[in-house]
């Protein structure tokens, strides 16, 4: 395994919801028009400063349109793209990274590992941002993976290099909490909110993290000293946010209706979590509609809707809303969205239909062994 030794790389905000992804989580998206921007630029400096050996050679291969590949999701294209570069030796790093890039698009984690190695080895011996942003990206893949111990050496080289970081603690913690190592993996993310205590989207990471793996309770020991802390100089957004993930749904409603204006998507999805988690299904299930009246690019919102009519016992809105959310586009929810359908058309007595699309169901996604058991019930009815 290549750690770029002890020339190491450093890592960035938590940008998982970038696609694709470095890191599997959540943070902020570099906005498309910005990145097309510097790769136009990068293009018009490559023009001005002698672009002659592309034309020597006959090949119009360059790392940026590669990038933009990419960023299109045109993954197969880039990768040849990136290999027509690497085969006649042209911008290596430039081109081994594009590569890993394109190879984790792909799903091709492997591929990807190898290519983020042999950028690294290409890189010079003074590290700069590339050699921090390869290391990220090769952590991740080595996270995903699931050679956590792999990962756990990447982001202890960054570390070494980069201890002011609150990210890369981030991701070395999550690293620490896949390895059942629950001393250093609250170590990791106590420093990380102590670097950075204000990082309100990050706090939230972490605590999604934490609860989904188990530590729910100590999460929220965190949430709650923030809270005590710094609640009185928080937005309303970041109070009512870590006041639900605390329990306290009263504080959490209070201030989210101050800032709900039935368009901004987060606000409104947690708003409409905090009016369930209440018992108010009613008015939840207002929210959600209100919102989607606004905005129809957000599947979650129909999937929460879905499930608010359905604890209603409405079965045909919820129906309608399963299967309006399955045709937003880029839609990550699917799979869930599928299922709860399936369960809508069983609770209104149609099971011919719900035994139908359970066998496209089982097609499609074979490993989920809850369904199994849901086909063979549905095969006796």
């Amino acid at each position: 395994m290549t750690v770029w030794n002890d020339r190491l790389t450093s890592y960035k905000a938590d940008k998982e919801k970038a696609s694709p992804s470095r890191n599997g989580g959540a943070g902020r998206r570099i906005p498309r028009a910005l990145l097309l921007l510097c790769l136009i630029v990068t293009l018009l400096s490559a023009a001005l400063s002698g672009c002659g050996s592309r034309e020597e050679d006959g090949s119009t291969a360059d790392v940026s349109t590669g990038l933009i590949y990419v960023q299109n999701g045109r993954y197969e294209e880039a990768i040849a793209m990136f290999q027509e570069l690497i085969s006649m030796e042209r911008d290596l790093e430039d081109a081994y990274r594009g590569l890993g890039i394109a190879c984790m698009g792909s799903g091709d984690l492997e591929g990807a590992v190898q290519a983020f190695e042999n950028a690294l080895k290409e890189a010079g011996a003074v590290p700069g941002e590339k050699e921090y942003d390869i290391n990220y990206y090769l952590g991740s893949c080595y996270y995903k993976l699931g050679d956590y111990k792999s990962a756990e050496e990447v982001y202890d080289a960054i570390i070494a290099l980069r201890q002011a970081d609150p990210d890369v603690y981030v991701m070395r913690g999550s690293v620490r909490l896949a390895l059942e190592d629950e001393a250093g993996m609250e170590e990791d993310f106590k420093k990380a909110i102590s670097l950075d205590p204000e990082g309100y989207d990050r706090i939230a990471v972490i605590y999604e993290k934490m609860s989904a793996s188990g530590y729910e309770e100590k999460a929220r020991s965190f949430i709650d000293g923030i809270l005590e802390k710094q609640g009185s100089s928080m937005t309303d957004f970041d109070r009512g946010r870590l006041a639900y993930y605390t329990g306290d749904y009263q504080t959490a409603r209070t201030a989210l209706e101050k800032v709900n204006n039935g368009r901004d998507y987060e606000v409104a999805l947690l708003l409409g979590q905090t009016y369930e988690a209440l018992g108010d299904y009613n008015y939840a299930t207002s929210v959600y509609e209100t919102y989607v009246s606004n905005d129809q690019t957000h599947a979650e919102v129909y999937n929460q809707l879905g499930l608010c009519s359905m604890k209603m016992g409405d079965y045909q809105a919820a129906l309608t809303a399963f299967q309006t959310g399955q045709k937003v586009e880029n839609n990550e929810i699917l799979q869930s969205l599928a299922f709860n359908e399936i369960s809508a058309y069983e609770y209104l007595g149609d099971f011919q239909r719900a035994l139908a699309l359970m066998q496209e169901y089982i097609r499609r996604y074979p490993s989920d062994t809850k369904a199994q058991r849901e086909y063979q019930f549905l095969k006796t009815r």
